[in-house]
């Protein structure tokens, strides 16, 4: 099994290898027969076949060769839905055939076809991707974006942002810095790396005034944490009635994509990070203006190898931006004390005290959420993560949640700046936005507020 286990990080590799050396069609072939090799004891062809089509960005199908006829204008495109993907191949390798797949899934989305093929109700998925780490012989899989990306990048034609979450820290290894990421990404054809954690600031501050607006009152509370698009898909899908009290803030990848897009209109906006359902944010109807890509830690693990840089070795070349407060971001109860502290130093004497309360995992949020509606909750200040552990516990991270916890709590804490309040690159932001105001509040009808605001689904209508 460790060895089917292999073949995500394999495939990744020489797809981006040969996608970073411009024949990636011409040696899709190779590839495949690498593979074949590598793990023709454990796999079939189409199995391979797919794990390939996957890693290239595209719908698995049935059958052993690689590519359809339209598949190469595909190859070209940006992504598309659905992201979260099924490689039934795998099941007919898999050595425990009885498993019950679908009591993995917390939104109950997996199923059997009639053939006992596992199969995905789109419908009732929340796309946090879970699903992806539970099956060993990868019958779950997120499509990759990487190749148009890595097309982007060698011929430079474009501006290139990357807009990194805070979770990246000790992913790459405990001596990778982000003065070397950022070195690393440069290399790759990279205009620049931006800390995703800035953003967060910036919304920190957003969500500070939204609560003081809305809580007023003793049964009055803020639902947030913005930065989870599954929280909030599983509010609008699930529990329609509590939408009204969702933070409209948008994510801080968001807001760096139109952040940086206001600054650079040319410009192209990649999200690295441990998160596989920000590819599905990044494609919906009001959010896809702001990301072109995104990549998971492990997506960038394969680039940065295909194209033989050593992180370790690279150049240490920090532009640190962010405040403690943005970079905490990436744990659960992280946005709870970020908004509180940035709260307290704008607003400290406030008759309704910011009372939070934080749910760890889907079954923990949907727990939360039944307690809400029967009125057990007193919090003013509701923060849902899916993964278990926060952002650092996402799938397409490259170590353990609770090591990342640890290395996202020391690195916020080598922040010289607290909170927003005090980071002057923020206030450098809203200057170079337009912003006239000393201290704007960003909620209401303001250009600032409706460039960091999104709009939410309410189900029953």
């Amino acid at each position: 099994m460790q060895q089917v286990k292999g073949i995500k990080p394999s495939i990744l590799y020489y797809v981006a290898k040969a996608a970073w050396e411009g024949n990636l069609t011409e040696r899709k072939d190779e590839i495949f027969q690498l593979l074949e090799n590598e793990f023709k004891d454990k796999v079939s062809r189409r199995y391979v076949a797919n794990q390939i089509r996957i890693a290239m960005g595209l719908n698995p199908h049935d059958s052993d060769q690689i590519l359809d006829s339209d598949d190469e204008e595909a190859l070209m495109g940006i992504a598309s839905e659905p992201v979260i993907v099924t490689n039934t191949a795998a099941c007919d390798l898999c050595p425990n055939s009885s498993h019950e797949c679908g009591n993995d899934c917390a939104a109950g989305a997996i199923g059997r076809d009639a053939k006992g093929k596992i199969i995905i109700d789109y419908d009732k998925c929340l796309g946090e991707g879970a699903c992806i780490t539970m099956c060993s012989l990868g019958a779950f899989a997120e499509k990759s974006q990487f190749v148009p990306l890595i097309n982007i990048l060698r011929q430079r034609t474009f501006p290139v942002y990357a807009s990194v979450a805070p979770a990246f820290v000790g992913q790459f290894g405990p001596e990778v810095t982000a003065g070397k990421l950022r070195s690393a990404l440069i290399a790759l054809g990279f205009t620049d790396m931006t800390e995703t954690a800035l953003f967060a600031d910036l919304i920190t501050m957003k969500e500070a005034f939204e609560f003081d607006e809305k809580v007023i009152n003793a049964e009055d509370f803020l639902l947030t944490s913005c930065c989870c698009p599954v929280w909030i898909k599983l509010i609008e899908n699930k529990y329609p009635e509590l939408v009204k009290h969702i933070s409209p803030a948008v994510s801080p990848m968001i807001a760096s994509g139109r952040v940086l897009k206001a600054f650079y209109p040319t410009a192209k906006v990649v999200f690295i990070g441990p998160c596989i359902a920000k590819k599905s944010e990044a494609l919906l109807p009001d959010l896809n203006d702001a990301i072109d890509f995104v990549l998971t830690f492990q997506e960038l693990a394969a680039i940065i190898e295909a194209a033989g840089i050593n992180l370790a070795e690279a150049k240490d070349d920090e532009n640190a931006t962010a405040s403690w407060a943005g970079r905490v971001y990436a744990h659960t109860g992280g946005v709870s004390s970020a908004v509180e502290e940035t709260l307290a130093r704008l607003i400290p004497y406030r008759t309704q005290k910011f009372n939070p309360v934080k749910a760890d995992g889907i079954p923990d949020c949907q727990k939360l959420l039944n307690q809400i509606n029967s009125g057990e909750v007193t919090a003013n200040f509701i923060e849902g993560m899916a993964c278990k552990g926060g952002c650092v516990g996402g799938p397409g991270r490259l170590i353990p949640a609770e090591d990342g916890k640890t290395h996202v709590e020391n690195y916020g804490n080598q922040s010289e700046i607290r909170t927003p309040v005090e980071n002057p690159q923020i206030y450098a932001i809203l200057t170079r936005l337009g912003n006239d105001e000393k201290l704007p509040k960003l909620t209401g009808a303001s250009p600032m507020s409706n460039l960091l605001a999104r709009e939410l689904r309410n189900m029953n209508q």
